[in-house]
């Protein structure tokens, strides 16, 4: 609900020690008025009203909007019902009868009073607001008429002259004045700031003064010395308020009552019946009883319609809003670059964003846990029928699935949350997807760059030695179908390609080479670049020396063929040492350093050839690894 509050006025604390110092001089005043004569007290009691509408002012000194300053009204209203009841109280001290335009002046005072709270509400900004100005405008006719039947008609008179007919009429309605500003602020939603309270407790003082006054003149009674100081101090609670106030007059309240509460439309309901009832029970024969009722009435229809016609008007801008709302929305989910879904009962989809068809399809929308499934790779069903199955239960779950394209690797991210307290037309969770694949390739690439060599492609050291270890393992564990072995290669002529081409012809003939060795070796063994110009392979499952041989005497013949680099022939040839593991103890560096030790001797009788290593003595120095 928008705070209501006037315009320009600042949002400041108000004075709280010029609050307690005018409340002191209030009280001091309005005691000392009940203490002294009746003239003095008149005089002092129209000092404490001027001291009201100063403090008044001075509020309403804090917005440069005269027509719409509604502290002006409340001081003019203020000054007023001062001015009328000062004279009234000097003339009832001097026995007199108080003149008619006194208390026309009281009404004119009311009518400002309502003013200055009609522009409090702002009716033509907060339509909430405005509805409860309206009950409140009808459940104060409705008290007019209540009030006429009850105190004003037994007074009228065919004697009396229209001034005092008149006269007599405006006591009802001013009192309805004051039930209608009641009505309209309890009935307003929004939490009452101080001023707001203090402002409704002077209108229920200046109530319950008009009353009494009514009733105690039906009852040829006098209790003005009574009431002139309960007025008295309605005008100095009016300044009070005025002092005590700041920017937000009532804000938003997650506890106010809905304007469809049922005490609400019982209250409206008893207001309408008002006149019906004032007609049976009210003496209809006079023309001021005809006028008045009529008049009530037609107000109450008027006042029905025009809460109608609002409330209409507000169902029409609160689908407009939410309409607006659900645009807003639906931009907002559409240009979002993460899958966004909505599950109702049995994990179906519900609802999916742009993106969300972009990753799953469009099919996804309705579809059962098996038809998203299909959305997904077989690897990842498993993953993904559990994180569906925690969220059905009320858990949060996430997992990472691979999509079935066969024609690109893609990967989402996929997070549900469970919706805490799901009902009926509510969904039961809610999902996202994030769209990795880059983010999985990245990790791939990275990963790749640790166990790969960049320039030939071919697995590096470290990824050697870990598939050496487990190729030893495998012996351990009675998966032994022939032995393990290692070839450790090394080409001939490399530097002097290098020296003489340049480094640039000496990568390229490095990664031929690195191809020609694959195309060598058998399908499932593993050929790796060991540095330099230094290569190893790990054969696995072999079954006797003699296919050791043939794997060598392949690699030899790839290598010694011709290599075309930078324009250039070059012919490198290679010297390979092979090495066997005798068991799953063996030590992988001892078993790498065997074949470098074999792949020297192999360059000590002539290269081009390749030796097995041999551990008799008379193996070659080799270089420490």
């Amino acid at each position: 609900m928008t705070a209501i509050s006037s315009p320009s006025l600042p949002a400041r604390a108000p004075d709280r020690a010029l609050a307690a110092g005018y409340t002191l001089v209030c009280a001091v005043l309005l005691v000392a008025s009940t203490l002294t004569d009746p003239r003095t007290g008149a005089a002092l009691r129209a000092l404490l009203g001027l001291l009201a509408v100063a403090a008044l002012l001075r509020t309403a000194r804090r917005t440069s909007r005269i027509g719409t300053n509604p502290w002006l009204c409340l001081a003019a209203g203020v000054s007023f019902a001062v001015t009328a009841a000062t004279v009234a109280g000097v003339a009832r001290a001097a026995d007199d009868t108080p003149h008619l335009w006194t208390s026309w002046m009281a009404f004119a005072g009311y009518v400002m009073l309502g003013v200055g709270f009609l522009i409090l509400a702002r009716v033509s900004i907060d339509t909430a607001s405005r509805t409860a100005f309206l009950d409140g405008a009808v459940i104060g006719t409705a008290m007019v008429m209540v009030l006429w039947v009850s105190l004003a008609a037994p007074l009228h008179t065919d004697a009396m002259d229209v001034a005092h007919r008149v006269t007599l009429a405006m006591a009802p309605v001013r009192d309805g004045i004051l039930v209608a500003i009641l009505a309209w602020i309890s009935l307003a939603p929004g939490r009452r700031s101080t001023s707001l309270r203090l402002l409704a407790f002077a209108i229920g003082l200046l109530l319950v003064a008009d009353l009494a006054s009514c009733t105690a003149r039906n009852l040829d009674t006098d209790i003005n010395a009574v009431l002139e100081p309960l007025r008295a101090g309605a005008w100095a609670v009016f300044g009070l308020a005025g002092l005590r106030a700041t920017r937000d007059l009532r804000v938003e309240s997650t506890a106010d009552t809905a304007p469809d509460h049922p005490a609400r439309s019982v209250l409206i309901g008893v207001a309408l019946l008002m006149g019906p009832v004032a007609a049976v029970v009210g003496d209809l024969s006079t023309v001021d009883g005809m006028i008045m009722i009529g008049a009530c009435s037609t107000v109450l229809a008027l006042g029905v319609m025009a809460r109608f016609v609002n409330l209409v008007h507000q169902n029409q801008r609160a689908h407009a809003a939410t309409a607006i709302s659900e645009r807003r929305f639906r931009m907002l989910a559409d240009s979002a670059p993460v899958g966004i879904f909505e599950l109702g009962r049995g994990t179906r989809v519900t609802y999916a964003n742009a993106e969300g068809t972009r990753l799953l399809g469009r099919t996804v929308m309705g579809g059962s846990v098996d038809e998203m499934l299909e959305q997904v790779d077989r690897a990842s069903h498993e993953a993904f029928r559990d994180a569906l199955e925690a969220v059905a239960r009320g858990e949060p779950a996430s997992a990472e699935l691979q999509l079935a394209e066969p024609e690109r690797d893609r990967w989402v991210a996929w997070q549900g949350v469970p919706v805490p307290t799901p009902g009926p037309q509510l969904p039961m969770a809610f999902a996202s997807t994030l769209d990795i694949t880059d983010l999985k390739r990245a990790q791939a690439a990275l990963a790749r760059q640790a166990t790969h060599d960049p320039l030939t492609g071919l697995p590096n050291r470290r990824l050697l030695i870990e598939a050496l270890i487990a190729a030893l393992a495998d012996l351990g564990r009675g998966h032994r179908t022939g032995t393990v072995a290692l070839m450790f290669i090394d080409l001939d002529r490399f530097k002097l390609v290098n020296d003489v081409l340049g480094h640039d012809a000496g990568d390229a003939l490095l990664r031929t080479a690195a191809s020609r060795l694959r195309n060598a070796v058998r399908a499932h063994d593993m050929v790796a670049r060991f540095g330099g110009d230094e290569f190893v392979v790990l054969l696995q499952h072999v079954a006797d020396r003699g296919e050791l041989h043939d794997v060598a005497q392949r690699i030899l013949d790839a290598i010694a063929a011709p290599i075309q680099v930078g324009g250039e022939t070059a012919d490198v040839g290679a010297s390979v040492g092979i090495a066997t593991a005798s068991g799953p103890d063996d030590d992988p560096d001892a078993l790498v350093r065997n074949a470098d030790a074999a792949m020297y001797r192999a360059k000590d009788h002539g290269r081009g050839r390749y030796e097995f290593f041999r551990s008799d003595g008379r193996r070659a120095e080799h270089r420490m690894l």
